[in-house]
């Protein structure tokens, strides 16, 4: 009874703790990458709750009624169609927490047990940092994991994305060029100003408002413009994230991200959503069979990672690193 006891006050330990922490740990989940930070700070993660899947309503079409009119003129009456959805699937990021009963009782002074507890939370708060990073530059078409760049962003611009096939509704497409065989040191910036010139097509609400890409690339753009480009926004600088500027845009990197690809993302059209009733949250204490008085228990997220304007977000890719 006495170790029965120990390991129902460690389960209410660890509960009340991760409780207490989780705000503050979500905001360090968020805080710990420049995109997801980017994010956070622009309001792109959103709430949504429950529902088979997340199905944000897209402007596919103009208003086909506007015109001219002149003294006695008629004016068409007729509706038309503009509007269609998208559909995500959820997502569900999890964290396994385990626990030996042999740990438990070893280290049951309370200044062992917070000291060994703080450090499973903090080594699973890592793992998902890393998870949720990982996943967002790697192409997960029809996984179990948050659809990434390399889905939401196509080298081909092509697939189905959000229910939508971009080949058959072309407006839905992303916009991509290559760059197979042309040096960065010679074609990098111009073909950089071409492929913001095409997803933005000169309409403000278009624009492009970050460019990410891998290391290589980032570094080879610095080469080029390093007597020209200024640190211009404070609030990534200030988190400690490296950045410069190309047109008054921030450029970021992540070594997440493929040294092939440099993606001009308009944020305003992407966003990380997620069920507040499902949003970090701890499982029960499970027991674990036919381990005697070991345990488990799981931090989970529901969520997914989406673009409500497919044809504003534009990748370089196939960048030549030689």
């Amino acid at each position: 009874m006495a170790v029965r006891t120990l390991t129902e006050s460690l389960d209410n330990l660890y509960t009340t703790t991760w409780r207490h922490q989780k705000d503050t740990v979500i905001d360090q989940i968020f805080d710990a990458t420049p995109f997801w930070f980017w994010m956070k700070d622009k309001g792109r993660l959103k709430t949504e709750r429950g529902g088979r899947n997340i199905a944000p309503a897209l402007q596919y079409a103009k208003n086909e009624s506007v015109g001219w009119i002149g003294k006695g003129g008629v004016v068409s009456m007729n509706d038309f169609e503009f509007l269609t959805n998208a559909k995500y699937d959820w997502k569900y990021l999890y964290g396994n927490i385990v626990r030996f009963g042999v740990d438990d009782q070893q280290n049951s002074g309370k200044a062992k047990i917070i000291d060994l507890m703080n450090a499973k939370l903090e080594n699973t708060k890592n793992a998902l940092v890393d998870e949720l990073e990982g996943k967002l530059f790697a192409d997960t078409a029809a996984g179990m994991e948050i659809d990434g760049l390399q889905h939401l962003v196509a080298d081909d611009a092509a697939g189905t994305v959000g229910g939508i096939n971009s080949a058959t509704y072309t407006w839905w497409a992303n916009k991509q060029a290559t760059m197979t065989g042309l040096s960065m040191a010679t074609f990098l910036v111009p073909k950089m100003r071409t492929m913001m010139n095409d997803t933005g097509n000169n309409l403000r609400m278009d624009q492009c408002d970050i460019i990410v890409c891998g290391q290589t690339p980032y570094e080879a753009y610095e080469d080029v413009a390093f007597d020209k480009y200024m640190v211009q926004n404070t609030k990534l600088a200030e988190m400690g994230f490296d950045t410069q500027t190309f047109k008054g845009k921030p450029m970021i990197w992540s070594p997440s991200c493929a040294n092939t690809r440099m993606y001009f993302l308009n944020t305003n059209f992407l966003s990380f959503t997620y069920d507040p009733m499902m949003n970090f949250e701890m499982t029960e204490w499970k027991a674990i069979p036919d381990q005697v008085n070991d345990r488990a228990a799981q931090i989970i997220t529901a969520g997914t990672f989406l673009t409500t304007r497919r044809r504003c977000q534009g990748v370089l890719h196939t960048m030549d690193t030689a």
